[in-house]
């Protein structure tokens, strides 16, 4: 394991919160005009060979029903995301004199995830995207508090570092020569 990327983890876990709405959400707003788009070329075409509506009725709807569970998948990767974090805090073993540089990191996350949650509210308020991503509830209600959420899961992984640095054994004094 590598024991420098568990400072590095709060980064990466911003980044994952915005590529991960961002892609499900534009894969969702595609899939939704690729659906809409079939219907009107199924009611343009007459053919006695192939019916384009009755394919899409059957086939693209039901799926494009299903892609609704989009939003709540996203909500669950990003906890998920955010416990692993935790847990690779955990039994990642640092040095104690490294715990400030990552507390150094985790102020430069608050500052960029207030930037990025900001970005956010102006694609969720305007855009293509932003229908969409009204729908995504919890997953928006991370993007929005990012700020909050970099700041509880780097205390909290900062203090799984500490724990863990205390309980190595290769990192404590020992009394006597």
């Amino acid at each position: 394991m590598n024991k420098k990327a568990g400072t590095f983890l709060v980064i990466s876990w911003i980044v994952a919160v915005f590529v991960v709405i961002f892609f499900l959400a534009a894969y969702l707003y595609a899939h939704n005009l690729m659906t809409e788009k079939l219907l009107e070329a199924g009611a343009l075409i007459d053919s006695n060979v192939v019916n384009l509506t009755d394919a899409t009725q059957k086939v693209v709807v039901p799926i494009n029903s299903a892609m609704s569970a989009l939003t709540w998948i996203s909500f669950v990767m990003l906890v998920t995301l955010a416990f692993s974090t935790l847990v690779e805090n955990y039994y990642i073993r640092e040095h104690p004199v490294l715990i400030f540089f990552h507390i150094i990191v985790v102020v430069i996350g608050i500052i960029a995830a207030i930037y990025i949650s900001n970005a956010y509210e102006n694609f969720l308020t305007g855009g293509i995207l932003s229908t969409t991503l009204m729908q995504f509830t919890a997953s928006s209600y991370i993007a929005l508090y990012l700020p909050l959420w970099v700041a509880v899961i780097g205390i909290f992984g900062l203090i799984l570092l500490v724990i863990n640095a205390t309980r190595d054994p290769a990192l404590s004094v020992k009394g006597g020569i």
